[in-house]
């Protein structure tokens, strides 16, 4: 595992529930990279700041440790998803 992961906890603190999608994909088009070899993670946060955090995975050599992390990366997406679309539904009503 040599992949970085770029993790970006996007402030959205003020927006209203309707912009921050669009927002944070502004946001990520303007500040992601144009190459990157990983993963990355968007996070709205109810914060006016912004901050990405990189963490790289070869550091972790244990390999519980990394089939632990692969499998809480992989709940934090899908509850991140679920989210999402629990906004979109709440706002549509």
């Amino acid at each position: 595992m040599e992949n970085k992961i770029l993790v970006m906890y996007i402030g959205v603190m003020g927006l209203e529930i309707d912009n921050i999608e669009g927002y944070v994909n502004q946001l990520s088009d303007r500040i992601v990279p144009k190459k990157f070899e990983g993963d990355i993670i968007l996070i709205p946060t109810q914060s006016a700041d912004t901050r990405i955090e990189c963490i790289n995975p070869k550091y972790v050599t244990d390999e519980i440790l990394i089939q632990e992390h692969t499998k809480l990366m992989n709940e934090l997406k899908s509850h991140l998803i679920h989210q999402v679309e629990q906004l979109k539904t709440i706002n549509n009503e």
